[in-house]
């Protein structure tokens, strides 16, 4: 394996990352969501009122029968989101979160995910293999909302950061850079189980205020004695306007998917088609990512099958892709070639190889390798070999 410390490399990383670690898939999501919502609220809520007219809506709209077992969670979200965010519902529409419905699922997606998240000490050996190898220079791209790859880096004492930039400076028309430590960096393009906004509490704040008010809303997170250890995501001089100041992590996470019905709502976009539109929060980390490629030395997709309805993430990766094999790709760099493009799944047969394939009909077959038998030590030992020599 390589310990190259001018490694710079990409890293995409989608849910096929962390299923061996024994995260649920969509299909689990969905059934131990509606479980847990029925057993704490019951069945006459506004998640079932959704429910049914979302089947309702498939029956007539699109001539399809579907049960109230079998429910595509991505396609359900994709009419909450439409829903909500055109303000269909009206007064059902006040929070950034989504509407009732989507706030119920949201809580649940991470006490679910959270709850089968293996303990720091206690992953798969491939999660420390592949924590110890990255470098400072590394970006990780993560469409996930777990913290495994979190916890491997700590357990293996590894520092990352969760944002774009340090700055030495801010000022209205330009941000001074400061890359003076040494942290990977990995920015969760669709939000984590372990980060909450406060946007919603201090609005609150503000109505208390202009009424005359002592005091502060009731907030879980923001207004519970520290209960929970919230701490901002970033650190370090930004500038007032920026989105992330308003994002904070929870310290004592197990606290606080140990209730029964979690008291807040993470924040993370919903797993639906039409996500893009709620990425303001972190609308920073894709800011330059069409850039990526370049001048990087490696590009590695593991566990993500670019759906056909992400064309938000496809042009992305296109781009990316486009900048990695036609810059530089023979001129040596430091003494050595860009490497292949790496992708990492779990397919079992040749007819799910050329579905993937297929997806990534983008990378050249001659700049480009594939690694089928999911993720493990031996997947990383795939990732972090140099195969292309100068």
């Amino acid at each position: 394996m390589s310990e190259d410390k001018n490694s710079f490399r990409v890293f995409i990383i989608g849910a096929g990352f962390s299923v061996p670690a024994g995260l649920p898939t969509a299909v689990e999501l969905y059934k131990e969501v509606r479980t847990r919502i029925e057993r704490n609220h019951g069945q006459e809520t506004k998640f079932h009122r959704s429910l049914y007219e979302y089947i309702e809506y498939r029956k007539r709209a699109d001539g399809v029968e579907v049960s109230i077992d079998n429910i595509d969670l991505e396609h359900f979200m994709t009419f909450l989101d439409i829903e909500h965010f055109l303000w269909l519902e009206g007064s059902d529409t006040i929070s950034e979160h989504g509407n009732s419905a989507q706030m119920f699922i949201k809580r649940y997606i991470g006490q679910v995910i959270h709850e089968r998240t293996p303990a720091p000490d206690a992953l798969p050996q491939a999660y420390y293999d592949f924590a110890k190898q990255l470098q400072a220079t590394d970006l990780v791209i993560t469409l996930n909302y777990d913290v495994i790859l979190e916890r491997a880096l700590e357990f293996v004492g590894k520092a990352y950061r969760l944002f774009p930039y340090r700055y030495k400076s801010v000022s209205q028309y330009s941000n001074t850079i400061d890359d003076s430590l040494e942290e990977v960096k990995i920015l969760k393009l669709h939000g984590s189980l372990d980060w909450f906004s406060n946007k919603q509490y201090l609005s609150g704040v503000e109505a208390f205020k202009k009424q005359g008010v002592d005091g502060a809303p009731n907030d879980p997170i923001f207004n519970s004695g520290d209960r929970y250890g919230a701490y901002p995501l970033v650190d370090g001089l930004r500038s007032e306007e920026d989105p992330l100041n308003n994002v904070y992590r929870l310290r004592h996470i197990d606290d606080f998917y140990s209730n029964a019905s979690p008291p807040g709502i993470p924040l993370i976009l919903s797993p639906s088609y039409m996500k893009i539109v709620y990425a303001t929060p972190f609308i920073d980390f894709w800011h330059g990512l069409g850039q990526v490629g370049g001048g990087h030395f490696g590009l590695n997709i593991i566990g993500f099958s670019l759906p056909e309805h992400d064309d938000y993430l496809k042009v992305t990766l296109f781009k990316m892709a486009q900048n990695y094999q036609e810059v530089n790709w023979d001129f040596e760099m430091l003494d050595k070639l860009k490497d292949f493009i790496k992708v990492v799944d779990f397919r079992t047969n040749a007819k799910g190889r050329d579905e993937l394939r297929s997806c990534y009909k983008f990378f050249d077959d001659d700049k480009s390798e594939f690694f089928y038998d999911g993720f493990s030590s031996e997947a990383v030992d795939f990732l972090f070999s140099y195969r292309r020599k100068a």
